[in-house]
Parts: structure tokens; C-alpha cells; sequence
């Protein structure tokens, strides 16, 4: 029988597996709840022992087959000009001042520093903690992506409005920021990564468009999947919202996991995208107020969607009940 990181990377590669994996990556789709971050003080988002032990609790408690890092999306943005509210057991970190105002500003930020600024070096030494820890389980490092993280240092909406207004100057500031990530993604492979989920949560549909999401979105998507795989990591991406518009666009994109939110039919993605392993899409709301058992029919049905990866469609709420979340790992494993 396949250990847990043979099975996720065997499905990220496209090989043979036993049964679906099921994880919850961390980043935004963290499993992070509060009983969990309230064994470990305040300190777990900027601590590398706190954040580490926190990834092993979540593990333990939940049943999910990975160990992931950070618990959030604020990360790059923090080291990015943006200030950062780092939040507690009970409330996500959330940036509350943008650090650019202009196209300008945000390519002449200064470079970060991997060993010295925000919480970089946080991160990559969690993950090193982890891979040391977690013999035969797969060590997931997240990045933001790109449109998400330029709209965490810089107004959404003047963001999106230059997107028609200076598109030359946006495709130059994302060309940087992903720079950046490549970088960020190589240093977490470095410590020990095997996978590393792209969270990019703003770049959807509803709000881009599919002639945006095809021009601002899938060639830095695409790179990133590229240079992930390139360093030695499997690769997820996840994209929230309504998908319908833009899936044929994911045809573009290579060597990923491809995720989506609960309102996307895995079924019909499999149609139109054939060849990537798909990944998703518990709903987080069923996952939060729903009772085991219709949890567990609810994870029956996913796993019948052709999924090769189950997890949480999101975000989960701080306050899932970890009854719930055994649920649906349960479920997956047969148990």
C-alpha cells in the first residue's frame, strides 16, 4: 500500500494509486481551526517551532494526508510594502494598509530578503522542521498568486481598473511578482517541500473575465507550474468562484493539480479539461454545519466526481468541528 506522500505525488505525476488522496493544503486552504492555534499561543503564524507544531497537530486531529504551511495569504504581501494585522487563534492575519498606490510604486518595491524579512525565513524553517518530523507524509508549502497577492499590496479595484487602463504596466508588475514567488517557491523546495499549492483566490472568473483571465493570469500560472516542477515539487493550483467561464483556459496550463470551489461541476471540468489531476471540492460551508453523516454522503459523491485529490472546496471556517473533518477524511480512506 502506497505511504501518503507516494500517493500524492504518484497522482501529481499521473501514476497509478490505490484510492484518492485527501488533503487540505494549507495557505488559504488551511485546516488551521482554532482548537488547534489555541494550543499554541499567539505566536503560530510568526514562530517556526509554534507554526511547525501546529501543522503536526492539525495532521493528528484531522486525518488529512499532508503537513502544511503558512496558515495563511499575507505572507508576500507583508514582505511587499503591506501591513499585516496578525490576527490570533480565532481571526485569519488580514492586511489592513496597501503597500503601493501606483504601478510604479509596486516595481519599485525593495527586494525581500529570504533570511531576514517578515516571516520568509518563518516559513521555509517550518518547513524544514516538518520534512525532518513527517517520515512518509507530503510537506506542502503555498504560495499567493499572482493577481491575489498584487491586489494585497495594492486597492483591488484600482488594480482591476488598470487592467484596461495600462496593461502593459500590470503585465510588468506581474512579471515581477512572480519573480518574486519563484524564488519564494524555491526556497520552501529547498527546506523540504514536495508540493507547493498557488492559492489565487481573486483571479476568477467573475471578477476577470475570460479574456483577462487569459491574458493576466494563465501565462504567470503557467510559469509557476513550470519553474515548481522544474525545482523538484509537484504542484496544485486552486482558483475560487464560478470556473464555468474560464476552464477551457486551464487546457493552458501544465504540469498541476487543478482545484476549484464547491459551484464547479467536477464532472463537467473532467470533460473539458482532461489530462490534469483534479482536486476539490468539499463545500466549506457543508464541512462547518453539517453533521458527520451527511458529511460522509456528501464525500462519497465527491470522490464519484472523478476527483483524484479530495478536499475542501476553500477556506475553511476557524471553527469547523474536527468531528466533521474526520468525516470526510474518514471517508476517503475507507475507514
Amino acid at each position: 500500500m502506497l505511504n501518503e506522500k507516494e500517493r500524492l505525488l504518484a497522482i501529481l505525476q499521473g501514476g497509478d494509486v490505490d484510492r484518492p488522496a485527501v488533503i487540505c493544503p494549507g495557505g488559504m486552504m488551511s485546516a488551521a481551526t482554532t482548537k488547534v492555534l489555541a494550543k499554541f499561543g499567539d505566536r503560530f503564524h510568526s514562530d517556526a517551532n509554534l507554526m511547525a507544531g501546529a501543522a503536526l497537530e492539525i495532521r493528528k486531529t484531522t486525518g488529512f494526508e499532508n503537513l502544511g504551511v503558512p496558515f495563511c495569504l499575507t505572507v508576500e504581501a507583508e514582505v511587499l510594502g503591506s501591513r499585516v494585522d496578525p490576527g490570533d487563534a480565532s481571526v485569519e492575519p488580514l492586511v489592513t494598509e496597501y503597500g503601493a498606490a501606483t504601478l510604479d510604486g509596486m516595481l519599485n518595491l525593495p527586494e525581500p530578503s529570504f533570511q531576514t524579512d517578515g516571516r520568509l525565513s518563518t516559513v521555509t524553517d517550518a518547513i524544514g522542521i516538518l520534512a525532518e518530523k513527517g517520515e512518509g507524509t507530503p510537506v506542502i508549502g503555498n504560495i499567493t498568486g499572482p493577481i491575489s497577492l498584487a491586489t494585497s499590496i495594492m486597492d483591488p479595484m484600482l488594480f482591476f481598473r488598470l487592467m484596461g487602463k495600462e496593461r502593459e504596466g500590470v503585465h510588468r508588475v506581474l512579471d515581477r511578482l512572480i519573480d518574486f514567488l519563484v524564488l519564494f517557491a524555491r526556497e520552501q523546495i529547498k527546506a523540504g517541500a514536495h508540493v507547493i499549492s498557488i492559492a489565487d483566490p481573486t483571479a476568477t472568473g467573475d471578477i476577470l473575465g475570460p479574456a483577462n483571465f487569459k491574458a493576466f493570469v494563465v501565462p504567470g500560472l503557467n510559469r509557476l507550474a513550470k519553474e515548481i516542477n522544474r525545482a523538484g515539487a509537484g504542484c496544485i493550483i486552486h482558483v475560487c468562484g464560478r470556473a464555468g467561464t474560464i476552464v477551457d483556459e486551464f487546457n493552458d496550463i501544465e504540469s498541476a493539480a487543478l482545484s476549484f470551489d464547491s459551484m464547479v461541476s467536477m464532472k463537467k471540468v473532467r470533460q473539458r479539461v482532461p489530462d490534469p489531476p483534479l482536486m476539490g471540492n468539499l463545500s466549506t460551508h457543508t464541512l462547518h454545519t453539517n453533521t458527520p453523516e451527511k458529511i460522509h454522503r456528501a464525500t462519497k459523491r465527491n470522490m464519484e466526481s472523478g476527483v483524484e485529490i479530495v478536499s475542501p472546496a476553500c477556506g475553511i471556517s476557524l471553527s469547523t468541528p474536527h468531528e466533521n473533518l474526520r468525516a470526510m477524511t474518514d471517508t476517503v480512506k475507507g475507514l
